[in-house]
C-alpha cells in the first residue's frame, strides 16, 4: 500500500510539472479529475493536535470509524433513580448517542489467570470484547480494578494507572482504555470524587468536549 501511495504521488507531481508524457494525451488528462488524484498546494497544510491518527484513518477507510465516543464498562447501576456516574456523564456533555454503559458480570471476579483469560476468555470477558467490537468506541472507560485488569490482561494497581490512556485492540477495533475508580468506591470514599472527575476531564479533552 505504501509503495502504491508513493507511485501515485510521483505521478501527480510529474503531471503538475508537465514531465509525465501520459498527461499530455487526452486519456492522461482524464486522470486529473480522478478521485485518487492528489493536488499539491504551494502553501503547507498544518495539522491540528486533534487530527486523525494513522490508525483512525485506516479504520475510517475500512468503515470501522467509531460509532460512539465513550463506552463505560463495569457499571453496577440498576437504573433506579439518579446515580453518581450518570451525573458525571451529564457533566461531560455527552449526548445519549455518544456513550453507552455496560454492566460487569460477577464471574469476572473469578478470573485468576489474567494472561490466560486474555488468550482464552471466559464468557463474561467475551461479552466485554463483543460490546467493544459492537459499539466501536473511541474511548473505553473501565470502572474499577476488575474490568481494568481483565482488559489489560494483567494485574495493575488502579491507584497507579487510573487516568492514563492505554491503546488497545480487539479484532479490528482500536480504542483507548482509560481506567477510573468505580462509582461504588467513590460513594464510600467521596474525597476521591474529584480525582475521578479530573480523569474524566482528560476523556473530555481527548474527544473534543473541552
Amino acid at each position: 500500500m505504501e509503495q502504491q501511495f508513493k507511485k501515485i504521488l510521483q505521478k501527480t507531481k510529474a503531471q503538475k510539472e508537465q514531465k509525465d508524457p501520459l498527461f499530455k494525451t487526452f486519456e492522461g488528462a482524464l486522470f486529473s479529475d480522478s478521485s485518487w488524484f492528489f493536488h499539491f498546494q504551494d502553501n503547507p497544510i498544518f495539522l491540528s493536535e486533534n487530527a486523525p491518527t494513522k490508525i483512525e484513518k485506516i479504520a475510517e477507510l475500512k468503515g470501522l470509524a467509531p460509532l460512539i465516543q465513550v463506552l463505560f464498562l463495569g457499571d453496577s447501576f440498576d437504573g433506579n433513580g439518579e446515580d453518581l456516574l450518570g451525573k458525571m456523564i451529564g457533566a461531560m456533555k455527552l449526548s445519549s448517542n455518544e456513550f453507552f454503559r455496560f454492566p460487569m458480570q460477577e464471574s469476572l471476579d473469578e478470573v485468576t489467570d489474567l494472561a490466560m483469560n486474555a488468550e482464552v476468555p471466559n464468557g463474561a470477558t467475551k461479552d466485554l470484547y463483543d460490546i467493544i467490537q459492537l459499539k466501536r468506541p473511541t474511548i473505553v472507560v473501565s470502572l474499577g480494578a476488575t474490568v481494568t485488569n481483565i482488559l489489560l490482561g494483567k494485574r495493575e494497581k488502579l491507584s497507579t494507572i487510573h487516568g492514563q490512556f492505554f491503546e488497545k485492540k480487539i479484532g479490528e477495533c482500536v480504542y483507548n482504555l482509560m481506567p477510573i475508580f468505580h462509582p461504588d468506591f467513590l460513594q464510600i470514599n467521596p474525597n476521591m470524587k474529584r480525582t475521578a472527575w479530573i480523569d474524566l476531564q482528560k476523556v473530555m479533552e481527548r474527544i473534543g468536549k473541552i
